[in-house]
């Protein structure tokens, strides 16, 4: 496995994730509120909803081979274990055993977006190291003319010149 694709494998693999969790959240909002303990609550619902609709959201983009789309799912985690949170200090006796199970899921699968995001980043920079302007030989004259990606003149940086191939 090469440093670019682990990135891309570990992102694909979370898209399965998303995918799968907000596949449930959908179809059946009331089981998962079960499992997880928050039955009681009238809010509950909605927000699995919610949830669910933009875990699938997240699928589409890391399913789709983005793996920058893991700082999507960081940010929905945060979001996410602070409501778990609030819900956690609501509950007593199994209710909270069990969302403090899926508390402790949820920050591992927390941990695993941070570390992927953050390894899509890095694998991102050695990917944009800026061109080097290639000579092109023009057909008809002969001459010889660089190459030059504009966005650096346009960011005001200086022209560096292309010695010509001999």
């Amino acid at each position: 496995m090469t440093a670019r694709s682990a990135p891309r494998r570990t992102g694909r693999l979370l898209g399965l994730a998303s995918l799968g969790l907000g596949t449930a959240m959908l179809v059946s909002p009331q089981e998962v509120a079960r499992f997880a303990g928050v039955d009681d609550s009238p809010v509950a619902l909605p927000v699995l909803t919610a949830v669910g609709a933009r875990e699938l959201a997240h699928a589409a983009g890391l399913l789709a081979g983005r793996p920058g789309w893991a700082w999507t799912r960081v940010a929905g985690d945060v979001v996410d274990l602070a409501a778990l949170g609030v819900a956690l200090g609501n509950r007593g006796g199994e209710r909270q055993r069990r969302l403090g199970n899926v508390v402790v899921g949820a920050s591992a699968l927390a941990l695993l977006d941070l570390l992927t995001a953050l390894r899509s980043r890095g694998s991102r920079r050695r990917r944009t190291a800026p061109p080097r302007p290639t000579p092109v030989r023009r057909p008809t004259t002969g001459l010889v003319a660089p190459m030059v990606d504009v966005r650096r003149a346009l960011a005001g940086e200086p022209r560096t010149p292309v010695a010509p191939r001999s």
